[in-house]
């Protein structure tokens, strides 16, 4: 088995695409109303493969796993009840965000988490910030093994009808 991370390209998009469609799935047999809208579209993936903000996490050729990692901050963030661990906000941000988190079924999430750490510290990164549904038991537990601290909550605004409530994570590289 070789896992291989790296930035994605438009050749990807189907094999992200159908991650992040196991992931919607996954949460709706959960219970877990994120995701169960339209978000997200085909056009969000598109746009993060074409900003170059795309990742994927591959094992034998196959995308296993997929994220977004965001150097440009994010206003969301800016209001949190409870505090991030660092100081940065998004006029100034010193932090990644990792966003559109998905790993297919029967894949450890571990790689795809740790393998984003070294992309944020080349981009000059202090930390690295993710939140979650607070019903995503499976992704808090994840979030927690690997390493990340426990901020608060966030308010996000494209919920669609789902709770707009996420729990906020930061961890210092």
């Amino acid at each position: 088995m070789t896992l291989q991370f790296r930035i994605a390209d438009h050749g990807d998009f189907d094999g992200i695409w159908a991650v992040l469609m196991d992931g919607k799935a996954a949460l709706g047999h959960l219970g877990i109303d994120q995701w169960q809208g339209v978000y997200p579209t085909q056009q969000i993936v598109r746009d993060d493969i074409e900003a170059g903000h795309s990742y994927v996490l591959e094992e034998d050729g196959e995308v296993v796993a997929t994220t977004v990692i965001g150097f440009t901050g994010e206003p969301v963030y800016d209001s949190i009840e409870g505090a991030w661990l660092t100081t940065s906000d998004s006029r100034d941000p010193r932090y990644a965000v990792l966003h559109r988190v998905a790993v297919a079924q029967g894949h450890g999430g571990r790689n795809l988490l740790q393998s984003a750490e070294p992309v944020a510290r080349q981009h000059g990164c202090e930390s690295l910030r993710i939140e979650t549904h607070p019903g995503n038991i499976p992704m808090l537990k994840l979030i927690e093994r690997c390493g990340f601290s426990r901020c608060g909550i966030v308010h996000i605004s494209h919920a669609e009808g789902a709770s707009t409530d996420r729990v906020a994570f930061e961890k210092l590289l």
